[in-house]
């Protein structure tokens, strides 16, 4: 975005000459000449984008990339000798040096996919199931800690407080009594500390070994691309501390000294902090995000913030600015200056975890250190494209990560947003010289304090400048990746700057200081710590901000496609009207992106639409006819966090933001533990309930009542019989629980809904059991057919069989955990001739009652929607 008063889009260096109808016609060979790497990135990465494309054997991708770059090498120099004019030789050679990086990079993309394809390990992983092994190898990388989401719920000792994560390059299974070689690497999830192992280390491993879950409801992200990406081919988990054994140290000191660091950094930092500050510190400074909890990330995402979790460029360039301090002060100048630089660089993005951000802002700083001592020029742009060069070489996978979409994207526009877009070159330089020449004029004539007012002035507006271009060009990106659309990003980040400023260098102080002295690092700790504080106390200010953000549906995909081609077309603008053009354009695409996507997906006129998500030990049910939209119960087992991202993007695939009413079953938190998410996101209509479900004494609902008032949501009280005319009107009724209740737990009270729709009925009976189960069978039996969900996420000692034998369904659909697929509860609801569908083995399901009362039902996993 550019911007008069701040300089524009555009290089100076780029010279202009007229044309002959009078407007600016622009030499794209100077561009071309300086900015080299842009285009061979932008090869590189079209190379890698076109070989994914095809799934074909590695001999069909050699054969293809052979040719087309034996012909860019053959037509461009048979050209050359007959072609005359030296711009079209010229151009010959730019585009067969295109094409054979093209193929350079195409062909590398697909050496590493077939490396990554033709590990042993897949074979044990092709069935999709777990199986118990034993495996040795080495740990590729230090271990990720995080706090145990389970300790703060479990009895004191009985837990662990902590979780570790381990990267293990595997060379050897157990099969039988002996060992075989074997070839992979998998992600190991265990219980404790274990940052004592330290990369090169070599282990042995036993637990379940399952490869990484596929998508199992609408709109879930696919996250097996980003393992790959990470070289992985399935995942272990263990609950047992004696099940990872330490065969060998590893030789490896300096990546020894390495893990030291970051796990004394990390023992430093928690303990100058609290529990609130101090997971912020450690995605602050060196980079161990795994700490922050959900609802940190989401306060994070709401204000526009989440960058403060990933170690970026900007924490890399504080870093290099105290280092440079501290060894200017020592007298060091030249080349030891440069080196010592340069390797506090290395070190730090080793400490952080070599994380794209990092790597890329360390070679942009270090090709401008080794520019500056060799005293030779340095153009942005091409260094970038440098960065981004090195980084797809090391990792094809880089060019699809959407954090290094983000990273680069928000360098860009800092680059870009203070470059001149003016037609005259030479006059804008001589009217900014002038400008500031009258404003030095003017602040020597000032009083001091005046003058440092105003330049505090001039950076934060410069900040809130910066802030805002980074902000609208990126909205789209981050929008189709979580939903969201921040209003108080630019205020929260202004706001949170100096806090930044202060918590960075004093987090690395306590990190530096605490092996020597703990009381020492006492004081950078406090700062740290406080530092922290107070940018937490600005982010939930402005994350309570009215309308300060906006959980939405994602656009599609080819709108945001169509954003950023758009905007850098754009950039042929060089008037001063251009920033309008482009504010304008931003504003129109998010009018109407937002437009697009609230749009409610298509429903065949007259039908009713369960869809049963896939919460595992859980329920939740989304329900649609017509208009109108209701939810039935929204929880999971094990939902320490309460979190509702299945269920969120499972209705914003529906193009839902809002939910007429949420009905819950009863009071277990499998079955409303989402609900506070659910209400911070959609707008609910009304909350309805059986009776006395809100004042039940279980510690959960207290989340749960405290999130209803913030929201204001109205709570309907229902028991059989009762329920309003406009629902009644739509089929609905209420058979269970009665008034005053039955005796039993809160599953014998469970609120059983029943939708009639052309004559055919889906049963909705929550975890129903005894005495509730007689009770409801008790009344006039229904006419067969159906789909029924089953009691207690088909249970079999809860009394279902009397459920299923009272409604003798068409279909049954259960929603459970790896329990309910058990071949002797498919065998149990099968007894009366119904299909039956799980939700842990198919997928979320989809049912469909058409205006004849036609059952139509899709599982995710065989016919996704």
């Amino acid at each position: 975005m550019g911007h008069e008063g701040q300089g524009q889009w555009r290089d100076r260096s780029v010279p202009v000459r007229v044309a002959a109808l009078g407007r600016p016609d622009f030499d794209w060979k100077r561009p071309l000449h300086r900015y080299p790497f842009v285009l061979f990135t932008a090869c590189a990465a079209a190379g890698v984008v076109l070989d994914s494309l095809h799934d074909d054997p590695f001999g069909w991708h050699l054969c293809h990339w052979g040719l087309i770059a034996l012909t860019a090498l053959a037509v461009p120099a048979v050209l050359a000798r007959t072609v005359r004019s030296p711009r079209l030789r010229h151009g010959f050679f730019w585009a067969g040096t295109a094409v054979l990086i093209c193929c350079g990079f195409g062909l590398w993309h697909a050496w590493c996919r077939q490396a990554h394809d033709s590990a042993s390990l897949e074979r044990w992983l092709e069935d999709g199931s777990a199986r118990p092994m034993v495996l040795r190898g080495r740990l590729r990388r230090t271990v990720s800690v995080r706090a145990n989401p389970i300790a703060r719920f479990g009895p004191v000792g009985s837990v662990s407080p902590w979780q570790s994560q381990l990267n293990l390059r595997v060379d050897l299974c157990r099969d039988g009594d002996s060992f075989r070689p074997v070839t992979g690497n998998v992600l190991v999830y265990a219980e404790g500390d274990r940052s004592h192992f330290h990369p090169g280390d070599r282990l042995e491993v036993y637990g379940w070994l399952e490869p990484f879950p596929r998508p199992s409801n609408p709109g879930e992200p696919d996250l097996r691309p980003m393992y790959r990406r990470r070289g992985l081919h399935g995942r272990i988990e263990t609950d047992d501390r004696a099940a990872i054994r330490l065969l060998a140290r590893s030789n490896d000191l300096p990546g020894r000294i390495v893990a030291a660091i970051a796990s004394r950094g990390r023992e430093a930092l928690l303990r100058h902090t609290d529990e609130r500050t101090g997971p912020l510190a450690l995605a602050l400074v060196i980079g161990q995000r795994e700490f922050v909890r959900g609802d940190t990330r989401e306060a994070l995402l709401a204000t526009g913030t989440a960058h403060l979790l990933s170690v970026s460029g900007m924490h890399l360039a504080i870093i290099v600015l105290v280092a440079n301090w501290i060894v200017s002060g020592t007298g060091t100048t030249g080349l030891p200056r440069l080196c010592i630089i340069l390797s506090i660089s290395a070190l730090y993005v080793a400490v952080t975890g070599g994380r794209p951000p990092v790597f890329r802002a360390a070679v942009l700083i270090s090709l401008w250190l080794v520019s500056t001592v060799l005293r030779r020029p340095s153009q942005p742009l091409n260094t970038l494209g440098i960065a981004a060069l090195i980084l797809i070489a090391l990792n094809p996978a880089n060019v699809f990560a959407v954090g290094v979409h983000l990273s680069f994207l928000a360098v860009i526009t800092l680059m870009l947003a203070g470059r001149s877009i003016a037609a005259d070159p030479i006059a804008a330089e001589l009217d900014r010289k002038r400008e500031q020449g009258f404003q030095s004029l003017l602040d020597s004539a000032s009083n001091p304090a005046v003058v440092y007012a105003r330049s505090v002035l001039r950076f934060f507006a410069q900040l809130a400048w910066l802030s805002g271009c980074v902000t609208a060009v990126s909205l789209p990106l981050v929008w189709s990746q979580f939903h969201l659309i921040s209003l108080v990003s630019v205020a929260t980040n202004v706001l949170v700057w100096g806090g930044l400023m202060v918590a960075l260098p004093a987090g690395v102080l306590v990190v530096i200081i605490d092996p020597i002295s703990s009381s020492l690092a006492a004081v950078p700790g406090a700062l740290c710590h406080g530092a922290l504080g107070c940018m937490w106390w600005v982010i939930d200010w402005t994350r309570g901000w009215p309308a300060g953000h906006f959980w939405l549906p994602s656009p599609p995909t080819s709108a945001v496609i169509l954003f950023y081609v758009v905007l850098a077309l754009s950039l042929v603008l060089r008037t001063r009207r251009a920033l309008w053009w482009r504010g304008g354009w931003v504003l129109g695409w998010t009018v109407a992106a937002v437009l697009i996507a609230t749009r409610p997906a298509p429903l065949p006129t007259n039908t009713l639409e369960a869809t049963f998500i896939d919460v595992g030990h859980g329920t939740s049910v989304i329900v649609r006819l017509d208009d109108a939209v209701f939810l039935y119960d929204c929880g999971r087992l094990g939902n320490h966090d309460g979190s509702s991202r299945d269920i969120d993007t499972a209705l914003w695939q529906l193009g839902v933001t809002r939910l007429d009413a949420v009905f819950l079953s009863h009071a277990d938190a499998d079955h409303y533990n989402a609900l506070p998410a659910i209400l911070d996101r959609f707008s609910v209509g009304r909350v309805i309930t059986p009776p006395g479900l809100l004042q039940t004494d279980e510690p959960a609902l207290g989340n749960l009542r405290a999130a209803i008032g913030r929201h204001g949501t109205p709570v309907q009280e229902v028991a059989a019989g009762q329920l309003d005319t406009a629902l009644r009107r739509r089929g609905l009724s209420v058979l269970h629980p009665p008034p005053e209740g039955v005796g039993g737990s809160d599953n014998a009270n469970s609120l059983v809904l029943r939708f009639q729709h052309a004559g055919t009925t889906l049963w909705l009976p929550g975890d129903l059991e005894p005495p509730g189960t007689q009770r409801l069978t008790a009344t006039p039996r229904p006419g067969a057919g159906g789909v029924l969900m089953a009691p207690h996420h088909g249970s079999l000692s809860s009394g279902a069989d009397l459920v299923l034998a009272w409604v003798r369904p068409a279909e049954t659909v259960v929603s459970g955990g790896d329990r309910a697929g058990r071949p002797e509860v498919e065998q149990m609801l099968s007894f009366t001739g119904s299909g039956v569908r799980v939700t842990a083995t198919s997928g979320a399901v989809r049912v469909r009652i058409g205006p004849t009362g036609k059952i139509a039902i899709r599982t995710w996993h065989d016919h996704p929607w």
